[in-house]
């Protein structure tokens, strides 16, 4: 199971086929703010773009914040 906020991200984000441009495009958060939080080099999302990119994803952002398991991973 993922353990960082960016490994959780990058799980579902790869589990529903989306590349990160995608995500961050529907979730209007800046693309390179997103591969920084995936790549580990930033560790922390803004509670607004947490909820936006938890709303595109499809899934609670409990999940991406690890409180509670993802389902399928």
């Amino acid at each position: 199971m993922a353990q960082t906020l960016g490994e959780r991200l990058k799980a579902v984000r790869r589990r529903l086929g989306m590349s990160q441009v995608e995500l961050a495009t529907r979730a209007g958060v800046a693309q390179d703010a997103l591969e920084r939080v995936e790549c580990g080099k930033r560790h922390y999302l803004r509670s607004d773009d947490l909820g936006r990119l938890a709303e595109a994803l499809d899934v609670p952002a409990d999940e991406i914040l690890g409180i509670r398991d993802f389902k399928g991973l």
